[in-house]
């Protein structure tokens, strides 16, 4: 079960440090809904292909709209809507802050969702408020992954001390041994 999980949010992250494509004329047209509309579905449709960020981002703020619909839609596979979130986290429109933040706070959505759009946070959140959004998952979530997640987004971002006063806090010493990895100390 758990390396279904893990394989699921592989396909729906985007890569780790991709730097956005250089050199490429943008759109002469801008898209049109129904354009947009069957890009993502193609896109949420892929079983072991990683869209790169810049596909994400041609769809636009129209995209990022229907995305957060997706996201949100209890009525989607979990892993199609893990993949919107990883599309609204690469658009990184403001508006999807709240939704991601609201999906990765819910005990009642899947987990590989909740993963997803904490590991999204940097995406739709400014910099500086990386750390505010996340602590409330890493002091309080009800599950041990999702703390773990967040716990892993701030060590990239700055909060490497609410990561170690939280390792302090954990029952088990191995649940934030990654993130407190990243934050050179094990």
């Amino acid at each position: 079960m758990t390396s279904i999980l893990v394989a699921s949010l592989l396909c729906a992250l985007p890569p780790r440090g991709a730097a956005p494509a250089t050199g490429q004329p943008s759109p002469q047209e801008p898209l049109g809904d129904e354009e947009i509309r069957a890009r993502i579905d193609a896109f949420l449709g892929t079983i072991d292909t990683r869209i790169p960020p810049e596909q994400w981002r041609a769809l636009g703020t129209r995209g990022a709209a229907i995305l957060e619909g997706m996201a949100q839609d209890t009525k989607l596979m979990p892993t199609r809507r893990a993949k919107a979130v990883a599309g609204l986290s690469a658009i990184g429109a403001e508006t999807s802050s709240a939704v991601l933040l609201a999906l990765a706070r819910s005990p009642q959505e899947p987990l590989n969702v909740r993963l997803s759009a904490v590991y999204g946070v940097p995406g739709v959140v400014a910099a500086p408020q990386v750390a505010a959004s996340l602590q409330p998952l890493l002091e309080a979530s009800d599950n041990a992954h999702v703390r773990a997640a967040a716990a892993e987004v701030l060590s990239r971002h700055g909060g490497c001390g609410l990561v170690r006063a939280q390792a302090r806090r954990e029952r088990d010493a191995l649940t934030l041994q990654r993130a407190l990895q990243g934050c050179g100390q094990e």
